[in-house]
């Protein structure tokens, strides 16, 4: 009888979870901002964050450039990608990404300047 309703108490919490599982998203991983970089940023930024010339001249930032690297730091790169730059060729993402994403993003940016 314990059993029983031990079972029946703990079926909505086992339910709950599962739902929760099905809508929270995992985490982005780093193959995740390789797909997202690739899709969102490598059009301008070029495919391993150095853009082409007419990009470049345009002001489009070279994610290899260690002094870049260096004074930047990682806020300024999430504010970037969230808010874009007046001024810029750089638009807002801050309604196309998740906060996993644009967190991985970051990482990757930096992975990219070493």
């Amino acid at each position: 009888m314990i059993s029983r309703r031990l079972a029946l108490m703990a079926a909505p919490v086992v339910t709950a979870l599962a739902a929760l599982a099905l809508v929270v998203p995992p985490a982005a991983d780093a193959a995740d901002a390789a797909t997202v970089f690739k899709k969102k940023c490598a059009p301008c930024h070029g495919k391993e964050g150095e853009p082409n010339k007419v990009f470049a001249k345009q002001g489009v930032r070279s994610f290899k450039d260690a002094e870049w690297q260096k004074a930047t730091d990682d806020a300024q790169v999430e504010k970037s990608i969230r808010e874009g730059r007046k001024g810029t060729m750089m638009a807002s993402f801050d309604k196309q990404l998740t906060d996993e994403e644009v967190t991985a993003l970051v990482a990757y940016i930096r992975e990219l300047g070493k």
